[in-house]
């Protein structure tokens, strides 16, 4: 109490706003198995760089997983160094991301529009069940948002370095999300041309230190996999690792499904600031500050609007930005509202209402999830049971936890599966069964059920996990 007496205002709210943000994204963030798909991919690939002492080329499910660049695992790997390879571990860095995205966004709308903007920018990121879910998952998007909003901050800058800078981090996107960092790049390459067209030949130098800076932590990587793997490492990461999302774009896939993502995530109500933000910025858009704001907000939005894939979590990286448009709302609605001394007060009433339901609707049942409880349980049964050289099968798709916590080589078998790749049709486990090539299965009690049901001459032990988890173990 004695210290708090001490602080400024200020400070105790940014204190006290900055402990509730760090609740949201570290309360149990340990508790819960890693989850189908992307925590249980990362968490073993980074337990195998741990184990070989690889970590150029991905490793997953006994194979080489051309998938994703491996920057975030490498900071998954580091941290489990430190206090150990756990669930905790694996989610860390997303954790720290979402924190000093939170942070970043409070200071930035605080310095640029004052105490009440800054509050509602912060309920919009802090309360985006989206963001907030993501972040608290040991995956990719956390990181990636955070780099590219530094990217922004940077490119907006004033300081000599800024384009060495840009490189590096350029760099560091593209070893966590390869193909993603074509969208910063096409923003640097708008602002440069448009607000830096006059002193383009001045800086030429400088343009060199970015590319070479860029080229440099970004191509001894590439260069390191081509030489251990060939050509099909540098077509995958150079050509093909977006998944068709963003170079698949085309007006047949033209959906709503991102907007109403956005809506949602906003909280409903927000949505609407957002969108007045936008519309009250239109005149602003020659300043480049502002133009680079709305072209990180609205352009991956629009692209995804044309992208066959529809997952939400593509959209990550847009929403600071979205919260630094609705924190710049209000700071012009409070402007134009000035006369009535009660705005203010009312939208302190109505943003703290909202928040208040999103967090205990929305945001209190993530912190609260757990999942893929039966796949770590059957993981950790057969890890302790089963032989080295073991092949599991798992009878439905949820398959990459089981690889995580059984440490063996893993078949999926959903009903109806042809075989390819890690899936295996169920006549073909029948017949590696009879062979005694399958010596263990897992699945929920309705696919144990049906399998047995479907091959009656198999003899077989069943273990049960939970309520609805099984093990068998072919004898």
């Amino acid at each position: 109490m004695t210290i708090l007496k001490k602080l400024p205002f200020l400070q105790i709210i940014s204190i006290g706003l900055s402990l509730l943000a760090a609740y949201i994204l570290f309360y149990h963030l340990g508790l819960a198995p890693l989850d189908n798909w992307d925590e249980a991919w990362y968490g073993a690939i980074t337990k195998n760089m741990m184990v070989s002492g690889d970590y150029i080329i991905p490793h997953w499910n006994n194979a080489i997983l051309l998938d994703k660049a491996p920057f975030y695992m490498w900071s998954s790997a580091l941290i489990s160094k430190i206090i150990g390879l756990s669930e905790l571990s694996v989610r860390f860095t997303s954790a720290v991301s979402g924190l000093l995205v939170i942070l970043l966004v409070i200071w930035y709308t605080y310095t640029h529009y004052g105490l009440l903007p800054s509050l509602v920018a912060y309920s919009s990121i802090t309360l985006n069940n989206l963001f907030i879910y993501r972040a608290r998952s040991g995956n990719l998007d956390a990181l990636s948002t955070l780099l590219i909003f530094v990217s922004y901050l940077v490119l907006i800058s004033k300081h000599k370095f800024r384009l060495l800078y840009l490189g590096l981090l350029f760099a560091i996107i593209y070893l966590t999300r390869t193909s993603f960092v074509v969208f910063p790049f096409t923003v640097f390459f708008l602002h440069e041309l448009l607000f830096q067209r006059n002193e383009i030949k001045q800086n030429l130098k400088y343009y060199a230190l970015f590319f070479v800076s860029f080229a440099i932590m970004a191509g001894w990587w590439l260069l390191a996999g081509y030489l251990r793997e060939g050509l099909p490492f540098l077509r995958y990461y150079l050509l093909n690792s977006d998944q068709a999302t963003v170079t698949g774009a085309s007006l047949k896939f033209f959906k709503l499904d991102y907007f109403y993502y956005c809506y949602y995530s906003l909280q409903r109500r927000l949505f609407f600031l957002f969108i007045a933000g936008l519309l009250l910025l239109i005149p602003k858009l020659k300043i480049r500050e502002y133009f680079t704001q709305v072209f990180f907000a609205v352009a991956l939005l629009c692209i995804l609007t044309f992208s066959q894939r529809t997952d939400n979590w593509y959209l990550t990286p847009s929403l600071p930005f979205w919260s630094l448009i609705i924190g710049y709302a209000v700071y012009e609605l409070s402007r134009i509202f000035k006369p009535l001394k009660i705005f203010p007060l009312l939208i302190l009433i109505a943003v703290s209402y909202i928040s208040y339901r999103t967090y205990t609707q929305n945001i209190i049942p993530i912190l609260n999830t757990i999942s893929a409880q039966g796949e770590a349980a059957s993981g950790t049964y057969i890890d302790t049971h089963a032989g080295l050289q073991d092949v599991i099968v798992r009878l439905d798709h949820f398959y990459p936890t089981l690889v995580y916590y059984s440490n063996r080589k893993v078949f999926a078998s959903p009903r109806n599966a042809t075989t390819r790749s890690y899936f295996l049709s169920r006549p073909d486990v029948y017949i590696k069964i009879q062979k005694k090539q399958i010596q263990w299965a897992s699945g929920q009690k309705e696919a144990t059920d049906q399998f047995i049901s479907d091959y009656p001459d198999i003899r077989y032990e069943r273990i049960q996990m939970n309520n609805d988890e099984y093990v068998l173990r072919f004898l």
